[in-house]
């Protein structure tokens, strides 16, 4: 029986997931042009899935800690669906498949973290990899789809995924003093009162999309390399303006943890990102030390987020499943105290046009919200247009993209 450990990340999405009404998905999809053979996608997933242990695993619990069990005959579920008939045009059907990242939550204890679903409107194909957060990063998806087009044309991948190992054989251990300041932080943020922006939360959500286009990604870029900043504080500045009037407010953002890994991560599948905390807006020179704060969190900063979370973890594992909820709303109500916005932001590492033979028509991210966020906000670039999709309780989307529209087209003016 092999049983890995679920990594400080995992285990907090996977509590997270439990209190989001067990729905932490992850949707990364690509709309083509043809279509394929049904068995032929499905056995291409299933040559995939071979090469990723985390794809064929389900998660157990076992004393006082939660694992992934791997068992080579378990595969990611295969659905083919036709909804042709179902709808008028493109962007009825796009909504629908918005929708249903949202109606079909992976169930991680039940089977693979990884659904594969393709579903046909007319002649085109959507084909749809829904992972559970608890295992995928904004990465993975991206890395299961360019697998999937070197198989369709019988060209060789890679087989070199180190992402089902103990945590201490890919990252440092986390350290006294990281521990320490983690310890130091929570306490702080325990008592300290929190910032944040009005959002009408409700029990229902839904996941929007806005294209903003080409000449959005060149202002944030042109205002990024006037202020001597990346275009992820260019960004987060913009959505500062639109969502709050520059006002001071919590962001909940995410970084890669592939780069720091003592092995190669480039082909692994895994929660391999890391939330943190920052606060956007409110002083005139919050631009400046945003910045100084993301480099920091790149050399050393970022020890002291893992050590958080590893205290987060010893909670999360004495607890069983039917508790999970119960403290992830204990941890809103004593750290985070309401909405905050979660902004997953960073450029699309995504270069194919084709899906094996197939031209590709675009390519979409979506996750749904988790909580405490009531608006989740995925942004990212595809062939140099910006594109943000929004996870959202309550109705925002309609008014926030007309703000984020201006605010760009005022950036360097």
């Amino acid at each position: 029986m092999n049983l890995l450990p679920l990594s400080d990340r995992a285990l907090n999405f996977l509590a997270l997931a439990e209190a989001n009404n067990n729905n932490a998905n992850s949707c990364d999809l690509v709309i083509l042009e043809g279509h394929y053979g049904m068995q032929r996608l499905f056995d291409c997933v299933d040559k995939i899935a071979s090469l990723h242990p985390i794809m064929q695993s389900r998660i157990v619990r076992k004393g006082l800690k939660y694992f992934w069990e791997y068992d080579e005959t378990l595969y990611p579920e295969k659905l083919q669906l036709d909804w042709t008939d179902r709808f008028v045009d493109l962007k009825q059907w796009h909504i629908a498949l918005r929708q249903y990242a949202i109606d079909n939550p992976v169930d991680p204890y039940v089977g693979s973290p990884v659904q594969f679903v393709c579903i046909r409107f007319k002649q085109y194909s959507a084909l749809l990899f829904l992972s559970s957060h608890t295992a995928s990063d904004a990465r993975s998806g991206y890395i299961l789809f360019e697998q999937l087009h070197s198989l369709l044309l019988n060209q060789p991948i890679s087989c070199i995924d180190n992402s089902f190992c103990e945590e201490h054989m890919l990252f440092d251990k986390v350290g006294t003093k990281a521990l320490f300041h983690a310890g130091v932080r929570l306490a702080v943020d325990l008592f300290r009162t929190k910032k944040r922006i009005a959002i009408a939360d409700s029990e229902c959500w839904c996941v929007d999309y806005h294209d903003f286009g080409l000449d959005a990604t060149k202002a944030l870029k042109t205002w990024s390399k006037r202020h001597q900043v990346s275009v992820n504080v260019a960004l987060n500045y913009v959505l500062n303006k639109a969502l709050n009037n520059g006002q001071k407010y919590t962001v909940l953002e995410t970084i890669s943890l592939r780069g720091i890994a003592k092995k190669d991560l480039a082909a692994s599948y895994n929660n391999l990102i890391m939330p943190f905390g920052s606060e956007i807006g409110g002083e005139s020179c919050w631009i400046k030390a945003y910045q100084a704060r993301l480099q920091e969190l790149k050399l050393e900063g970022y020890k002291v987020h893992q050590a958080e979370q590893k205290i987060q973890s010893y909670s999360i594992n004495l607890v069983p499943k039917s508790a999970l909820k119960l403290l992830v709303e204990s941890y809103k109500r004593l750290f985070l105290n309401g909405n905050v916005i979660l902004s997953n932001l960073g450029k699309l590492e995504f270069n194919l046009s084709y899906i094996g033979s197939f031209k590709i028509i675009d390519v979409y991210n979506f996750s749904v919200p988790l909580p405490p966020a009531g608006l989740a906000l995925v942004a990212s670039t595809y062939q140099g247009r910006l594109r943000i999709s929004y996870a959202h309780r309550g109705e925002v989307e309609l008014s926030i993209t007309p703000s984020i529209e201006r605010e760009i087209a005022a950036l360097n003016t």
